[in-house]
């Protein structure tokens, strides 16, 4: 541990009687900074040597579910080396930019691209401890606080129930967000061009990682810390030194932006078209207040935060969300530290940080503190666009272990001597410990352990399956007996978590008595605080992250299920035209299986186009309730995967492994098809009410805004109309059309105006929204041929503004290192040239 200087209103008493240098303290600075790099680059190994080891791996349900929607992406990346852009096998088609969009230009994450194929998910794990450690290091010069902070985001709960769950986005994402504020530290402190870049570098890798909810988190705490400095430099009349730096920082934000254009141009454009950037009937809007906090963390659930199953883990949880992989677990002895850090730390950034966690405490409660929450959503840019409130304690645990290492690196120096009961870190463990302890004794009178409307659906499924009232005096009986040892097993799992947290807590406790007594040193002080988390965390982390969630030689592609009707519908495929497929197996918004093997109309995504929400809940099923068939006709849909029998289809074939039977619809349309006549309807609404109308027959008469032409809305017979998909690709559509007169040429793919561009024989013409959510072409009279082809500005632009943008930064840098190495040979040269200088 270094020495320091005292710091100002600190006594030289604390200061003037050093012990002797331990071993540690003996140790170069290089050495100790190798030995944290290779502990925490063990412990990871370890944590996941199942995978690096013993052949195992993680199949998640939501990387499964995402390889099934990306599958025709891929496939077309496979055979051709060229980005897909659009996908065709999922919601009748959509843009792949929130799919499967990869970077195309290369930055410095293409050496964690390559080790992710090695040594996925210590790659990232080891970059994250590595970013964390450099970070505190930086801040407090003290490398054992470093590893503490590290273990600590590092080995947070979170970060194993989202690998769990396949969230590798966002695992990413994070194992990045320490170097962004690495980055930022430094040019706040040393403003600079070399700063600047090197801002931009680490904002830009942080947001190619491909999560921008968690970016903005992390900008969030950046623009609070920010807020400090400026404060603290008015005060200080350092105002120069701050506008510099923040000019430097504001350089390098603007090129982390244009670095990053290709991807975020493109998802940009396409997000004014999507549930989250339009609202129902294509307007302006964007989330829904009630969508945006589904998973609000409760009020009371920020008790995981130091007892983990506080509220049930995951199986048992009973909370107010609808259920949970797993709570955000930091530890009783990290959050104590975080609070002295932010007391006993520098005023900035630790007053700022501390600032920070509480508020993102509060963003989390989501709905549960609307009269915050509200606010921030209607007015503070960006905040209303991402859903699941509770993802914000993943930034709340960012800042706790910065500040936790801020932390115990001030308790050698600031609490040695003195009383022992005016010692803010004994105040605050004593509170903490008694908090746990009344915890522990009276968990059942302050909760209920019952999870809110539990007793009725329990009521209902009792009744239901022993086929009797739910009034029936039994049914009553039964559940409150089901509740009641329901509530018993909860309560145990609160006792003994809340007995964890308790032994950890008095064990540090124990450690820092020795400490004050002179029986240990600082250092050895800090190893023991570091073993106590990893003891800790670990114990938490293996309930969510285990060898029974992994499976041998995984394999994403054999993880999807593949029955026997799918085998029906793709022995079809090859004596028919394109076709779609309606699956019936679960919600059309939450089936992402069948995209795999087929093109559907179902799928799943959590930035649908607006358009097809807009289908799915106003066209789908009619105002009377039936299945709107005609509709599914005009999507080119052939097979509707069903229970229950389908109105105007024929049962086809039946599924006895899966209880499931396809129908074959009667005359569905093709992919291509004219029309003799139009409907104008200008308002979403009249549109809507026409497509539900009992009379409406695509195969007659399309709806269209506006007339399309004089000749093409004119109605006769369509016995000299002919239209056919002679190339069909993600980004291509090739078709040969013949009329005798001016039509409307209705080709049954998604409308999406920002990328689409039809030519007819060569020649530019407009594409026609048709039937609400359709594209149209009116075409000549003779033979002609369309093409459809999708080259949206976003992709096209941002690529090559990231590739310039990318090469000027990392040009920079490599001049400014050479320069650097340069003045530096000069320097030994002149000292070499004259050894008495």
């Amino acid at each position: 541990m270094a020495r320091r200087k005292p710091r100002k209103g600190q006594t030289t008493a604390d200061t003037s009687e050093q012990p002797p240098p331990d071993l540690w303290e003996r140790l170069p600075a290089a050495a100790q900074h190798a030995i944290c790099i290779a502990a925490l680059a063990a412990v990871s190994i370890v944590f996941f040597s199942a995978i690096h080891f013993g052949g195992k791996g993680l199949v998640p349900s939501d990387t499964v579910s995402w390889r099934a929607t990306a599958e025709s992406v891929l496939q077309y990346e496979r055979e051709t080396g060229e980005y897909a852009l659009w996908a065709t096998n999922l919601f009748s088609g959509m843009p792949a930019f929130m799919l499967s969009y990869d970077v195309a230009v290369p930055q410095a994450d293409v050496i964690l691209r390559a080790a992710r194929k090695v040594l996925w998910p210590s790659s990232h794990l080891i970059t994250l401890f590595a970013g964390m450690y450099l970070l505190v290091f930086y801040l407090t010069r003290n490398r054992l606080a470093g590893l503490i902070s590290a273990l600590i985001f590092g080995l947070t709960t979170y970060m194993p129930v989202i690998l769990a769950a396949g969230h590798n986005s966002k695992f990413i994402t994070l194992a990045l967000a320490p170097w962004v504020l690495l980055a930022f530290a430094h040019a706040l402190r040393k403003p600079g061009l070399a700063s600047s870049l090197l801002f931009a570098v680490a904002l830009a890798l942080n947001l190619r990682a491909g999560h921008f909810q968690i970016s903005y988190y992390v900008l969030f705490v950046a623009a609070l810390w920010w807020a400090a400095e400026g404060i603290a430099a008015y005060r200080e009349d350092r105002f120069a030194d701050f506008w510099q730096a923040t000019g430097m920082l504001f350089v390098g934000g603007l090129l982390a932006g244009l670095m990053v254009a290709q991807p975020y141009l493109a998802q940009f454009e396409h997000k004014a078209f999507t549930i989250r950037g339009a609202s129902p009937g294509g307007g302006e809007g964007g989330l829904a207040w009630d969508y945006a906090m589904g998973w609000s963390q409760g009020a009371a659930e920020l008790l995981t935060l130091v007892i983990a199953d506080a509220f049930g883990g995951s199986e048992a949880y009973w909370g107010p969300k609808t259920f949970t992989g797993g709570p955000h677990y930091l530890t009783g002895l990290a959050v104590l530290l975080a609070v002295y850090g932010s007391l006993r730390g520098s005023p900035v950034p630790s007053r700022a940080l501390g600032v920070a966690g509480v508020l993102m405490a509060l963003f989390s409660l989501g709905e549960n503190f609307a009269v915050l929450n509200r606010l921030m959503f209607e007015f503070f840019p960006l905040f209303g666009a991402f859903r699941v409130p509770e993802t914000w304690l993943v930034a709340v645990a960012l800042v706790v272990a910065v500040l936790a290492g801020i932390g115990i690196d001030a308790i050698p120096r600031l609490e040695r001597t003195g009383p022992l009961l005016k010692s803010k870190l004994v105040v605050g463990h004593l509170a903490l410990v008694g908090l746990v302890a009344v915890l522990l004794l009276g968990g059942s009178a302050i909760l209920d352990f019952e999870k809110e409307g539990e007793a009725a659906r329990i009521s209902q499924q009792i009744a239901s399956s022993n086929n009797v009232p739910a009034t029936d005096p039994r049914v009553a009986q039964a559940t409150e007996s089901v509740i009641a040892e329901l509530k018993s097993e909860r309560q145990e799992k609160f006792a003994d978590d809340a007995l964890r947290t308790l032994l950890f807590l008095v064990l540090a406790g124990a450690a820092f008595l020795l400490f004050r007594g002179g029986r240990i040193g600082g250092n050895a002080l800090h190893a023991a605080v570091a073993v106590l988390l990893l003891i800790d965390l670990w114990g938490v982390d293996r309930r969510y992250l285990n060898e029974d969630r992994m499976v041998v030689s995984p394999n994403l592609e054999r993880a999807i299920p593949r029955y026997p009707f799918d085998e029906f519908i793709l022995d079809r495929r090859a004596d028919a035209d394109r076709f779609r497929v309606l699956s019936l197996e679960g919600a059309p918004s939450s089936t992402a299986r069948p995209s795999y093997y087929h093109e559907s109309i179902s799928g799943y995504h959590g930035a649908k186009l607006r358009v097809y929400q807009d289908f799915l809940d106003n066209l789908f099923i009619t105002p009377e309730g039936r299945l709107n068939t005609a509709v599914l006709r005009m999507l080119n849909t052939r097979y509707v995967v069903s229970r229950s029998p389908i109105p105007d289809a024929t049962l086809a074939y039946t599924d006895e492994q899966t209880g499931l039977s396809v129908y074959e619809l009667r005359d569905p349309l093709p992919r291509v098809y004219f029309v003799d006549s139009t409907v104008i309807a200008q308002a979403p609404e009249d549109a809507w009410e026409l497509l539900n109308s009992r009379s409406f027959d695509p195969s007659r008469y399309a709806i269209v805004e506006s007339e399309p032409g004089p000749a093409a809305a004119s109605s006769d017979s369509l016995h000299t109309a002919s239209a056919a998909v002679v190339d069909y690709s993600p980004r291509r559509i090739t078709i040969e059309a013949s009329t005798d007169r001016d039509r409307l040429l209705v080709v049954s793919e998604i409308f999406y105006p920002a990328g689409w561009y039809a030519t007819l024989d060569g020649q530019p013409t407009e594409i026609v929204r048709v039937n609400y959510m359709l594209r149209g072409v009116v075409v000549p009279a003779g033979r002609h041929e369309v093409r459809m082809e999708f080259d949206p500005w976003g992709h096209r632009v941002g690529v090559r503004i990231a590739g310039i943008s990318t090469a000027l930064v990392y040009g920079l840098l490599l001049l400014l290192g050479l320069l650097r190495i340069r003045e530096r040979y000069s320097r030994r040269e002149t000292a070499a040239a004259d050894p008495e200088d």
